[in-house]
């Protein structure tokens, strides 16, 4: 399964929002007899969350979107 997009509005983090919404895809992804989820994001928006529910960093694009930022790059084995 590929996430494409996935957003929590900034009055609603902290909350357990984006918490909840990966727990579904990930229970979604597990019915769908899926055996991994990848997804990317940024610097400036959250690998340190995708990191904190068990998604493994397997790649990296430094100096994008722009300069001195990277995209990043995830997979969860389920």
């Amino acid at each position: 399964m590929h996430v494409q997009f996935l957003w929590v509005s900034d009055t609603a983090r902290q909350a357990g929002v984006g918490t909840r919404l990966l727990q579904a895809i990930e229970e979604y992804a597990k019915e769908a007899t899926c055996t991994k989820i990848l997804l990317d994001t940024f610097d400036f928006q959250a690998p340190d969350f995708y990191r904190k529910h068990g998604y493994e960093e397997y790649g990296r694009l430094t100096d994008h979107p722009s300069n001195g930022q990277s995209q990043y790059f995830f997979v969860k084995r389920l």
